[in-house]
């Protein structure tokens, strides 16, 4: 049986810290400025509040796991579909945004070492191509793989930012970070990407309920555990990086290559050894991390094709490997968008990673404040084996973080631009695709249902299988 610790450690290896404080934490301190360890603390907060009525709601709902499940539970089922397939399109843009760091990582890797540069989106399909290969034939990246990968992520950050910190006088230690001049600004506000991305899978502590030992304590204990380390470690990291930026010369190599930020300040603070071994894992990890995402969307696509949602060849399995055959799909459209982005000369990074990141955290985030929404609904209700008062205080925290999540949407969405960095139709189609998706189908299968004349939910909120991190 699974301990809260134990459970924890997949949480957090599953998250991939290293992918996120490389990947996306360059895109926290060009958007965000100096503000940005502080971005982690303050979505950390916000959260907690979340998962607060999440894991309430665990005790009630027949098959907890996501918080699709508890949309359609407090809201519908028609609810729950349609977060069910806003989820998908929110998990596959992030994927293959993902592709432009992990293309642009590794083309940096190459280069650094062998000084052969390969055009990154060449890079970009052959690793589509391994991703879609061991996903496609069911090779399972495991638990024990995600571990050592973790230790191995946690253990260069920590070096490198204890070295930043050591080379840093103490007199010259800013801690202008925390300054709320610092953190309530738009930059911060449009970067909500990074800083909810960080903990985007947090809620999947419940999936482990069945194999964890004494499940009503284990699984809170095992949620609190992920969040307070992920958001100390995350802020302590990103604050000595900020450390980093008061040498000019290293602000000026970051900002002209953002996806090497590790590399850079490894090099410079340790020497080349830290730096390309922060930059191989950095590669590792986005792979690791596609591979998980990959593997979701397939099964999403999957299970929306047998609830009828999408066309039924979405429900065929592969007949030996028995591995979803959406995933052609996905890894046909992720490679379609690598070789667009690629033949047009667009920047993998600050183009593709952002533009189509951008509605995936949209769409996340905006779940997650429709989770809260259904977790205060479902305990305005009376309900058997809870007292009032414990009830009455569910749903005035899932209340509260329902309001602060749809500040966050609206915030980043007033200041879209600073995040994709242009204006007009992009950001109009970044803004409104989460909320298209989302009403497509709930109008979709609240019309399927009352054709059939069924009064029994849809299967889709209850088959899915989550994400495991971000």
């Amino acid at each position: 049986m699974l301990t809260a610790g134990g459970i924890a450690l997949i949480v957090v290896a599953a998250a991939a810290p290293l992918s996120l404080i490389a990947g996306y934490g360059p895109i926290g301190f060009l958007v965000g400025g100096i503000g940005a360890p502080a971005g982690f603390l303050v979505a950390g907060v916000v959260l907690a509040m979340f998962v607060v009525g999440i894991l309430a709601m665990t005790r009630f709902v027949a098959k907890p796991g996501t918080f699709y499940a508890y949309i359609g539970e407090g809201l519908g089922p028609a609810a729950g579909t349609a977060a069910a397939s806003l989820a998908i399109t929110a998990y596959l843009t992030i994927n293959i945004g993902g592709m432009g760091i992990v293309s642009a990582t590794t083309q940096n890797l190459i280069l650094v070492a062998t000084g052969v540069d390969i055009p990154w989106w060449v890079l970009g399909l052959i690793i589509t191509a391994l991703i879609w290969y061991v996903c496609r034939r069911g090779i399972d990246v495991g638990v024990k793989v995600l571990v050592l990968l973790l230790v191995a992520e946690v253990g260069i950050l920590v070096v490198i930012a204890i070295a930043v910190l050591a080379r840093t006088a103490p007199a010259y230690l800013s801690f202008a970070s925390f300054e709320p001049a610092n953190v309530f600004t738009p930059g911060m506000a449009a970067a909500a990407l990074v800083w909810f991305g960080a903990y985007f899978g947090i809620e999947s502590t419940t999936i482990y309920r069945a194999e964890a030992k004494n499940p009503t304590r284990t699984i809170p204990r095992a949620t609190i555990i992920s969040l307070v380390f992920l958001a100390v470690f995350y802020c302590f990291v990103a604050w000595a990086i900020a450390q980093a930026f008061t040498v000019p010369d290293l602000a000026a190599a970051i900002g002209e290559n953002p996806t090497a930020l590790i590399y850079i300040i490894g090099d410079y603070y340790l020497g080349p050894w830290a730096g390309l071994t922060a930059q191989a894992l950095l590669v590792t990890s986005s792979i690791a991390s596609g591979i998980a995402y990959f593997n979701a969307v397939s099964r999403y696509g999957h299970s929306m094709g047998s609830d009828g949602i999408l066309p039924k060849p979405a429900m065929r399995v592969h007949p030996k490997f028995r591995s979803p055959s959406f995933g052609n799909v996905q890894g046909i459209i992720t490679a379609a968008f690598v070789l667009f982005f690629g033949v047009l000369g667009l920047d993998p990074y600050l183009q593709l990673t952002v533009w189509l990141s951008s509605p995936g955290a949209l769409g996340l985030i905006s779940l997650m404040a429709l989770a809260s929404i259904a977790a205060a609904v479902f305990f305005a209700r009376p309900r058997a084996g809870i007292t009032t008062a414990r009830r009455v205080l569910f749903s005035v925290l899932a209340a509260v973080a329902a309001v602060l999540l749809a500040a966050v949407v609206t915030m980043m969405i007033l200041n879209i631009e600073l995040l994709t960095g242009t204006g007009g139709i992009l950001n109009t189609v970044v803004v409104l695709t989460p909320a298209v998706v989302f009403l497509a189908a709930f109008i979709g299968s609240a019309v399927r249902r009352r054709t059939r004349g069924s009064t029994a939910p849809d299967t889709i909120a209850r088959q899915v299988e989550p994400v495991e991190g971000a």
